[in-house]
């Protein structure tokens, strides 16, 4: 019984990959003020955030060449969206250099259910390229600077654990403004659930069958 123990104990707090990504909030009040991704810009997140009369940046740095993954999201409204990207590399010693532009008649913002979460979003413009090393900053922002946007960076599944999964997604109802009860039915649930009823079936069919396991009746 101690081992099953472990394993659904495994099950539930070691890192799943196949359900791990971060939802980070771009939460900065000072106009124009860099929110830096730490870590690689390969690595699958997703960025919140709502303009208030400004745009709002992204920064992703790298030390060597990377696949640099940019989609456009928003919150399902009856309007299409109307949010677009500008990409442009850091060049010393103070300037930029324009990469690309992503506009939101470029994409059909199609209605996708997110897997993990269970919400729908809009899927905007996607882009994905190789970039050499560098600092790169992503400009978020809508005809009058006004609204909510979101914007997965990177394609990599990330390392996160059940509950930093769980924060993440928390953190994602908590931008929809929808109740945090609909966790309960995406997998985050399902999957824990799942262990659980399994080993209770398994002990339950040992217990029923006691009498005919050998190693039982030494």
């Amino acid at each position: 019984m101690r081992f099953w123990l472990v394993v659904l104990a495994a099950g539930l707090f070691l890192p799943h990959t196949s359900m791990a990504y971060e939802v980070v909030r771009h939460d900065l009040t000072t106009p124009y003020e860099v929110l830096p991704l730490s870590g690689s810009p390969e690595v699958q997140r997703l960025v919140v955030g709502e303009l208030d009369g400004y745009p709002e940046m992204i920064e992703v740095t790298s030390d060597t060449e990377f696949t640099l993954t940019l989609n456009l999201r928003s919150v399902p409204s009856s309007t299409l969206p109307t949010f677009g990207a500008i990409v442009v590399r850091v060049v010393e010693p103070r300037g930029v250099e324009e990469v690309v532009r992503l506009k939101p008649q470029d994409a059909d913002w199609d209605l996708v259910r997110d897997p993990l979460s269970k919400l729908r979003y809009q899927a905007g413009a996607l882009y994905e390229e190789t970039m050499a090393s560098g600092t790169y900053r992503v400009e978020i922002s809508t005809p009058d600077n006004f609204g909510q946007y979101m914007v997965m960076v990177g394609r990599e599944e990330g390392e996160g654990g059940y509950f930093a999964s769980w924060r993440s997604v928390a953190k994602l109802y908590e931008f929809y403004g929808v109740s945090k009860f609909g966790m309960l039915f995406t997998p985050l649930v399902f999957y824990p659930l799942g262990i659980i009823l399994l080993l209770v079936g398994f002990g339950y069919t040992i217990y029923r069958t006691r009498d005919r396991l050998p190693f039982l009746n030494k």
